[in-house]
């Protein structure tokens, strides 16, 4: 179901021909993302980097156009491993984590789970507290899908993704709940 959902996603971002489709890295498999994190993994986990393991960097490359969700990039597993160390001390993530989505700015979107269980998906806004936003990383991709379809995320006249705050939190109440 989770692969459906990327494909989804996938589909969504093509559809308004954006340019990240064309530099979204290829995944790997799980036994590299194991052997990247040390441990065993949730399969969601292993899902995510072998549907994406980054984007590729190209010469004029702007945030916009690298984004899957406005403000949003997907992070390769060697970044996230790399980033992992500036949010040492966060007790929300714990030692068992992984960013899976990353801002300019440094906000992420985290997957945090306990061993032998599902992973969990945290906000992490620089600034603010932790919080877990979705009970499974195929309901934050669910969601997502929900938002372009309802048209919380769209391209404005700009080119760029943008968001309606409003329709997302109406897209997030009737997928995650209130």
């Amino acid at each position: 179901m989770l692969d459906a959902e990327f494909e989804r996603l996938r589909g969504r971002l093509e559809a308004l021909d954006r340019p990240v489709v064309a530099w979204m890295v290829p995944g790997v498999d799980a036994d590299h993302v194991s052997s990247v994190l040390g441990e065993e993994v949730p399969e969601s986990v292993a899902q995510w980097f072998r549907w994406c393991n980054g984007i590729a960097v190209v010469q004029g490359q702007i945030q916009d156009q690298v984004n899957v969700i406005p403000g949003y990039s997907p992070l390769s597993l060697e970044e996230g491993m790399r980033m992992r160390t500036a949010y040492t001390g966060d007790d929300a993530l714990g030692s068992h984590w992984v960013p899976l989505l990353g801002s300019g700015g440094g906000d992420l979107y985290a997957a945090v789970w306990t061993p032998g269980e599902e992973a969990v998906v945290a906000g992490v806004l620089v600034g603010e507290p932790t919080e877990i936003e979705f009970s499974t990383i195929e309901q934050m991709v669910t969601t997502f899908n929900e938002c372009f379809d309802s048209g919380a995320f769209f391209v404005d006249d700009q080119g760029r993704l943008a968001m309606s705050p409003e329709t997302y939190d109406e897209v997030y109440a009737r997928v995650v709940g209130p």
